[in-house]
């Protein structure tokens, strides 16, 4: 058996098979729901918990989803040094899937699937959102890239 077949063969075995890849390419209208918590932290640092964002994500295929997020930002002299948290996607047919996302910088981040419900149960994926314009009430219209590889059921 030549190498390359006990890989997929592995795979199919350890139910990790891929379906369907899905290419996430979207523009996503970003709005604040709530004010965060902050607590002071040791050495001038400030910890702005529980912020809660919703996102509507519009797909270049014209599809959308509903986002719903929530998350932590830890400032430095108000500067970002750490921003973590995670969202609950809703697509159009019903189906959820769940990410967790990881700020690069102000106005960008980095996400990761964690598990979902129908077609994206078992799914994994990545990707990068990046803010393209920001208002003074907090409204941000993102960019949403990535990919999302759909479990073979």
């Amino acid at each position: 058996m030549s190498r390359y077949s006990a890989i997929a063969l592995a795979m199919l075995m350890s139910g990790a098979a891929v379906g369907e890849t899905i290419t996430i390419d979207s523009t996503g209208h970003y709005v604040p729901l709530n004010d965060p918590g902050m607590i002071e932290l040791e050495k001038d640092d400030e910890a702005y918990h529980g912020y809660r964002r919703h996102i509507t994500a519009i797909g270049k295929d014209g599809r959308t989803e509903s986002q719903w997020c929530i998350g932590t930002n830890v400032m430095h002299d108000d500067n970002l040094s750490f921003g973590a948290g995670y969202c609950t996607i809703l697509d159009e047919d019903g189906d959820a899937y769940w990410t967790w996302f990881q700020v690069r910088k102000r106005g960008g981040f980095d996400w990761q699937v964690m598990g979902g419900t129908g077609k994206y149960k078992g799914s994994t994926g990545s990707g990068v959102s990046m803010a393209v314009n920001s208002l003074p009430d907090g409204t941000t219209t993102l960019e949403i890239k990535g990919t999302i590889e759909l479990a073979k059921h």
